[in-house]
């Protein structure tokens, strides 16, 4: 079920009512200084900054990014959906303007967490998992805001986003900063994840804990995604490598069960969702004859390709829409819309590590990476022998591999292909060709009610 988000990111702190499947105290809308009276209080203000990191990927990040590439399609009326679809997005597109406000959101109870706990006086290991998390959450709000809105370096983009590390205490003059650049933007990203991954845990001993609050592993993933979207390929390697080498993440087989059951090995950070914190995934995949809106599918040439050998498992999380004649994919299917949604998984690192070894020279490390993630799929070893060939082959499997996840947008715009890739794509509705028409659209447009309301904030070229 869709969400709708109030309040921009000037909003002040927000403490919605907590997910129950960690078991976190609910709290409702509270001022600085309540929140921050007690560690339980404390607690509970971080327990809310992970309940607006599930308006962020309860679909909006995954369905936002595959939208915009060529594996998802929409397929009925909502116009902020066509819009993306098509390549025409504009300034007042609501999907954008919802996605933009709850990450900011977000950054602001991570900066009042960052703010106010050491003011607590808490013992050392205690304060520092406080923090930490909220250094791992600003730093992943940073990231998604730079790569929706600011650009990938080296590839497209100058100007990131307007970085705030300070609380909103109301408007003032602090409130309307000019956009860092794009470099400096990615740069609060790396030092935030570096600072969380000092600060965080290990483990927390607890396995939907180790998965659904941050923990050393996630930050180190991160790091290594991070890392690859600045041609970094050493450090993206190496810590890839770092949760490659825990015991505690692994490939999950058989592919399925990824999805079918809850916080497995295959999880280095997960969003967690229930009964009474449902994601709004299933509800636009699904048709009406199951439960759900049915507005988005799987482009056909992606579903042929998906499917184009019966050995790979990949291929048998879709399902058909009868009355759309289109084929959608089922990697989330709880009927209830409780499942919980990927953010980094270990197949990840693997391809992560590949694409790094293969840049630096080792082609075969990168092949035994590939070829692990393909293995699990059901699929022979890669026939790829030279680095442009094994670039190509791993730029394909996270294709297959993490539709539905919201990577296939940015892995086309981070290796330059994207204005190359994405034309002429056949559309079931609306215009049937598309294509993406200019670099400039890379990036989705800041919406307007912040550019009125900030006027050092600088629109995106292609939406002047």
């Amino acid at each position: 079920m869709k969400k709708k988000l109030y309040g921009m990111g000037l909003a002040l702190l927000l403490l919605p009512a907590a997910c129950d499947v960690l078991e976190q105290t609910p709290q409702a809308q509270i001022s600085t200084s309540q929140a921050f009276a007690s560690e339980n209080a404390a607690n509970g203000a971080v327990n809310g900054m992970y309940n607006l990191v599930q308006s962020v990927y309860d679909w909006r990040v995954q369905c936002l990014g595959d939208l915009a590439s060529d594996i998802t399609q929409s397929v009925d009326t909502w116009d902020a959906f066509i819009n993306i679809d098509e390549y025409v997005t504009t300034r007042d597109n609501s999907e954008v303007e919802d996605l933009y406000t709850v990450l900011y959101r977000t950054v602001d109870i991570a900066n009042t967490i960052i703010a106010e706990v050491p003011k607590l006086n808490l013992p050392e290991d205690r304060q520092n998992n406080l923090l930490g998390q909220a250094y791992f959450v600003r730093g992943l709000m940073y990231f998604e805001l730079a790569r929706f809105w600011g650009g990938i370096p080296g590839v497209y983009g100058e100007l990131g986003v307007v970085i705030r590390t300070t609380p909103s205490q109301g408007v003032d003059a602090g409130s309307f900063g000019a956009r860092a650049s794009l470099t400096d933007t990615y740069a609060q990203v790396r030092t935030d994840a570096e600072t969380a991954l000092e600060l965080l845990p290990e483990t927390r001993n607890n396995n939907a804990a180790d998965r659904g609050r941050a923990v050393k592993p996630a930050a180190r993933a991160l790091l290594s995604r991070l890392h690859l979207y600045l041609r970094e390929y050493g450090p993206a390697g190496q810590y890839a490598t770092a949760v490659l080498t825990d015991s505690r993440y692994q490939l999950v087989t058989p592919y399925e069960a990824i999805f079918r059951t809850k916080n497995t090995a295959e999880s280095v950070f997960e969003v967690q969702y229930g009964v009474n914190d449902i994601s709004g995934m299933r509800n636009w995949y699904y048709p009406s004859s199951s439960g759900g809106r049915g507005g988005l599918a799987l482009h056909e040439a992606f579903y042929q390709e998906l499917t184009a050998d019966p050995a790979d498992e990949r291929g048998k999380l879709t399902a058909y829409n009868a009355n759309a004649k289109v084929y959608y994919p089922a990697k989330y299917n709880t009927a209830g819309n409780s499942d919980n949604t990927h953010v980094f998984r270990i197949a990840e690192m693997y391809l992560n590590r590949a694409e790094a070894r293969a840049q630096l020279g080792n082609l075969e490390g990168a092949k035994g990476d590939l070829n692990a993630v393909r293995k699990r799929a059901g699929l022979p070893e890669t026939t790829a022998a030279t680095r442009e060939e094994l670039l190509a082959s791993i730029l394909q499997e996270r294709k297959l591999e993490f539709y539905q996840e919201g990577h296939r947008w940015f892995d086309l715009f981070r290796t330059g292909q994207a204005v190359r890739v994405l034309t002429d794509l056949k559309r079931n509705t609306g215009s049937r060709l598309v294509s993406l028409p200019t670099p400039t659209r890379l990036v989705f447009p800041f919406p307007t009610s912040e550019v009125l309301a900030n006027p050092n904030l600088e629109q995106n070229e292609a939406y002047r």
